[in-house]
């Protein structure tokens, strides 16, 4: 029997509403559902809120489905406002703005060990085991937590590809992910990708970083956004123990990573802010 484990917060990234688990079905949850957050979420940011009703349509979907589903507790992702100043998202961000920034956090990537409570770095909480919902699924035999599963939301990579609760909850709260949408999102994409004046702006980019001593592995627009800070997180990402001493010194080395990123994105950045701001920031579709 696989084991399931539901994060508590909503993952939006590709319009999927909670991780971890997925089937099919169908229903619509209650309008009632759209209703505000309780009281005790008062001064939630937006996109907690959305998560907190999205939870809500889902737990009356599941109980007109004939299935238990607790609402978890409003939470803040602790999004951290570094994604706002990474990768695509800070091509949306003017240079003063991003240099403001990277001058003391520089990616977000050191800065969010050494200034663990700070919100402009701190990680989000994601951790899977707290939400209710695990244990009342885990609590059912295996024939009807596959039905469970089947309510709760579609899985393509489990093949299931049907709507449950979370698309249904997902399309309410965040928009439409009908194929056509996305499918019209990807040509756009593709559109700024082979635009000949963001190409050639990729390659001064990329050439920039180079002669700055940056080995990046690419200067193909949309990769070249984050080219730099794939290099400073590459030792995080490959399981790699930073004591707090040391992540100071690498902060140092960050922030002047960051901010040759910045100094070099030039013409690129110009044209994805004034021209494509909603496709860079969208992807291929999945966003």
């Amino acid at each position: 029997m696989r084991r399931t484990l539901i994060s508590i917060a909503v993952t939006v990234t590709g319009l999927t509403l909670l991780t971890g688990c997925g089937g099919t079905g169908t229903g619509t949850p209650s309008s009632a559902s759209s209703a505000e957050p309780p009281a005790a979420a008062g001064g939630l940011s937006d996109d907690a809120t959305k998560r907190h009703n999205a939870q809500k349509l889902i737990a009356d979907c599941m109980k007109e489905k004939g299935f238990q589903y607790e609402v978890p507790p409003p939470i803040e992702m602790g999004s951290s406002r570094s994604i706002e100043f990474t990768g695509p998202s800070s091509l949306l961000k003017t240079d003063e703005e991003l240099r403001q920034y990277r001058q003391k956090y520089g990616f977000g990537i050191y800065s969010a060990q050494l200034y663990p409570d700070d919100p402009m770095v701190k990680r989000p909480e994601m951790n899977p085991g707290n939400n209710p919902n695990n244990k009342i699924r885990e609590a059912l035999d295996p024939a009807r937590q596959q039905a469970w599963d089947a309510a709760f939301g579609s899985d393509p990579k489990a093949g299931r590809t049907e709507p449950g609760c979370t698309d249904v909850a997902n399309e309410q709260i965040y928009g439409s992910s009908e194929p056509d949408n996305e499918a019209e999102q990807a040509r756009a994409y593709e559109q700024y990708r082979t635009d000949p004046d963001v190409v050639k702006a990729a390659h001064q980019y990329g050439d920039c970083l180079r002669g700055k001593g940056y080995k990046v592995a690419s200067t193909e627009p949309g990769t070249i956004d984050t080219a730099v800070f794939d290099l400073i997180n590459a030792p995080m990402m490959s399981g790699e123990e930073v004591s707090a001493a040391e992540a100071k010194t690498r902060l140092s080395d960050e922030i002047k990573a960051s901010l040759a990123d910045l100094d070099c994105r030039g013409d690129y950045a110009t044209i994805a802010r004034t021209e494509y701001a909603t496709v860079v920031t969208h992807g291929g579709g999945v966003g």
